[in-house]
């Protein structure tokens, strides 16, 4: 796919209307950090600094069509509980329209909880998991009451999809007014289930995975032809199916063919909610007039952006395109203004920024490596690079060997990288005033009590982590300049 065509089809986007029918939770992801153990309890304390809250299951996909400038309706059950009402905030803050969402006063709103606690000296990472209880069954009182409801909204969207993580929202009956609706109104049909996928019937697209196509049909797919076997009986209930493969992309299944299409090149840090952006993408690129095949494409590239960052996220069609066509950085780069809204944007999204700073002059693996294991402690790794100035201020007239443009342009260029600050300060406590980043990483050779005393005291004020990350032994500018300089290289 050419730029051009790509962008034809991803402008189309902010056009489409979709209805997302299905299972809801609310994710509830908690940042903190152990401090001690308790007095009373062999279990170690955790000492919350922020906590984020984002539309799960049903709500991901609406989020992740919202993110991709869709007009976006939910309808699910939640419980008559305050839960209920952050969820409703959290769609309100997205834009996403929440009167399909129906009160089932028995059974609490599907919560997931995630607890991450990090160190000074070692990763953050994830501790505890908590869930909401087993729901009981869905009374016909409540089914009926989200029938209504789809039927009341079909007529304004051109797409309706279902999600089923098979709590209690998704019935027989409802797919069958799913697909009523549909071809009453002419609508688009899309679905996912976790294990019912076989249950799906005169759907336009099905995009489960291999292990939800096996499960959901009661068949092997451990093989090209056993998945080949099951996409042809799925085949027999839906128009076509995209199967998600993981490392191995799509398989587009459709009238008797099956085409693959390679996922795209990504750093994995987290595949939750992956599946659901890859729904998102391909629903809309089908409404846009793309083919299934376009479909898969950008919606593995969407995928790919969403694995490379920690929980279920958001992934706009810029993201999109940055990963489609990953030699144009040139939005890398920016000034203070615009990271200062660009890390806000992160933050209300729910994802942790990363802040590193250094010379960077004459980029060697010790720089790589760190900056690799420094982008593993969030979501968005945001590094400030040290002018020519202030470079020459440390190391001497000297000193950079490449200049800031150049060295610029090369961190932009890793992947681990999001972003790319030039500055000139003799220390970042302007800087980091203003940023105001989850997680201040500093190199291996610091300590807590080595690192600049006042940056600290301000990335502990406001609830930020200090990380230290470990460097590569025997990798430094300075050794390279000196092997050159004595003509060992």
């Amino acid at each position: 796919m050419n730029k051009e065509r790509f962008e034809a089809i991803i402008g189309a986007f902010s056009s489409s209307s979709v209805m997302v029918v299905g299972d809801i939770y609310l994710d509830q992801t908690n940042f903190g950090r152990i401090t001690e153990m308790s007095l009373e309890a062999p279990i170690p304390i955790f000492e919350m600094s922020r906590q984020y809250h984002n539309p799960g299951a049903a709500g991901n996909v609406a989020a992740n069509l919202a993110a991709m400038g869709a007009t976006v309706y939910l309808a699910g059950i939640v419980g008559d509980d305050t839960n209920a009402g952050v969820l409703r905030k959290e769609l309100d803050d997205r834009g996403i329209g929440h009167s399909g969402l129906v009160v089932d006063p028995s059974n609490p709103t599907n919560t997931y909880g995630k607890f991450r606690a990090g160190g000074d000296t070692y990763p953050e990472q994830e501790i505890l998991r908590s869930d909401t209880p087993r729901l009981s069954g869905l009374s016909e009182s409540v089914e009926l009451q989200l029938i209504e409801a789809v039927k009341g909204l079909a007529s304004q969207v051109d797409a309706i999809v279902v999600i089923d993580q098979v709590s209690y929202a998704i019935t027989q009956r409802l797919i069958r007014t799913v697909a009523d609706c549909a071809m009453e109104h002419g609508v688009l049909t899309v679905a996912d289930s976790r294990e019912r996928i076989g249950m799906v019937k005169d759907f336009d697209v099905v995009v489960p995975n291999e292990s939800e196509l096996g499960v959901g049909l009661a068949m092997s797919v451990k093989t090209e032809e056993e998945l080949k076997a099951a996409a042809d009986v799925m085949l027999m209930r839906c128009r076509s199916a995209l199967v998600t493969r993981g490392p191995n992309g799509i398989t587009v299944f459709a009238e008797g063919t099956a085409t693959k299409c390679a996922a795209c090149a990504s750093e994995i840090v987290d595949v939750t909610g992956a599946g659901d952006t890859v729904t998102s993408a391909a629903t809309l690129t089908l409404l846009a007039k793309g083919s299934l095949e376009e479909a898969a494409t950008i919606a593995n590239a969407a995928a790919a952006r969403a694995v490379a960052q920690l929980g279920a996220v958001s992934v706009s069609r810029e993201e999109i395109e940055s990963v489609l066509f990953a030699e144009d950085r040139s939005e890398t780069v920016v000034p203070l203004e615009t990271l200062s809204e660009l890390i806000q944007s992160y933050q209300a999204e729910g994802k942790s920024v990363v802040w590193t700073n250094g010379c960077f002059d004459i980029l060697h693996a010790g720089h790589v490596t760190y900056l690799m294991n420094a982008a593993k402690q969030g979501d968005v790794l945001v590094v400030g690079l040290n002018s020519d100035a202030s470079v020459s201020a440390v190391k001497g007239p000297d000193r950079p060997v490449v200049p800031e443009d150049e060295r610029a342009l090369i961190i932009s260029a890793l992947g681990c990288v999001g972003h790319v600050l030039v500055f000139s300060d003799a220390n970042t406590v302007g800087l980091l005033e203003t940023l105001k980043p989850d997680v201040y990483a500093k190199g291996g050779d610091y300590t807590i009590e080595t690192i600049d005393q006042d940056e600290r005291r301000l990335v502990e004020s406001y609830g930020g982590r200090i990380a230290l990350i470990a460097g590569v032994d025997g990798r430094s500018t300075t050794s390279i300049i000196q092997k050159l300089t004595n003509g060992d290289g």
